[in-house]
């Protein structure tokens, strides 16, 4: 099973759109996943977010593609006071829902496993973990829906938690609004997420615990620092791989 893994895009121009097609067509893989943050970026306009959304209506009909809900997707998939994120308005949300429809949050998740690697949008910091790992995707799942509920009835959860590193008051973000640099990471859990853009991507080793005899090992994919993603992972067999967007050419 080959798997490749896109950070962040928030509503990049249609040549990165174009990009990403010609990668996934190159790289042909079995399941592509996208680890959210699909809107919201600086001075766009509602004409943005249509050619977003109209993008991701076709992307979501592949049956290989598993798109993850970030922080910003939060605002416009539940509009109300609960998920309001930075760059939302309702001219853009009225865009969207023309498009995607109201009910378009069933067709996006929170959090996928990939070869044994936990990926969801901003990561799962150990500050919120109080129960054995060992059954932390039954937890999860059972949370996602604790946290759609709340979100459809305008109250918040901790998955939108804010942590110190992005002026929150809780004790670390959720896994849709946690800073990598204020991620712990979890006992024998293996992370891929992005959210916390930066030029070069991050990687965190070491932690409590081991994974199969191996280290720990907590990545950082967002590098997407105004002018769309640079970086995308490709995993297989339980190995990742990161690749530049820049060594694949458009068409």
């Amino acid at each position: 099973m080959k798997t490749l893994i896109f950070p962040d895009l928030h509503e990049p121009l249609a040549p990165v759109l174009a990009k990403i097609e010609a990668i996934i067509a190159s790289e042909a893989p079995d399941r592509i996943v996208f680890l959210g943050d699909y809107f919201d970026h600086y001075n766009d306009t509602p004409s943005d977010a249509d050619r977003t959304a109209r993008w991701l209506k076709k992307s979501l009909e592949d049956p290989r593609r598993i798109h993850l809900i970030g922080n910003h997707d939060a605002s416009y998939l539940w509009p109300n006071e609960a998920t309001f994120c930075p760059g939302f308005t309702w001219e853009k949300e009225e865009a969207i829902r023309l498009v995607l429809g109201k009910n378009a949050a069933d067709s996006f998740v929170f959090h996928i496993w990939v070869d044994g690697w936990l990926l969801t949008h901003a990561g799962l910091s150990a500050q919120w973990v109080n129960i054995d790992t060992r059954v932390v995707d039954e937890w999860l799942f059972m949370e996602g829906k604790a946290a759609r509920k709340a979100f459809a009835a305008g109250r918040t959860h901790w998955y939108i938690a804010v942590g110190p590193k992005r002026g929150g008051t809780a004790r670390a973000g959720g896994i849709l609004w946690c800073d990598h640099r204020e991620l712990e990471p979890v006992a024998r859990i293996r992370q891929i997420y992005g959210h916390t853009p930066d030029d070069s991507i991050r990687i965190i080793k070491g932690g409590p615990g081991v994974i199969a005899g191996r280290q720990h090992f907590q990545l950082c994919l967002d590098t997407n620092t105004g002018h769309g993603p640079q970086h995308y992972a490709v995993v297989e067999d339980g190995k990742v791989a990161t690749r530049l967007f820049a060594e694949h050419p458009t068409q």
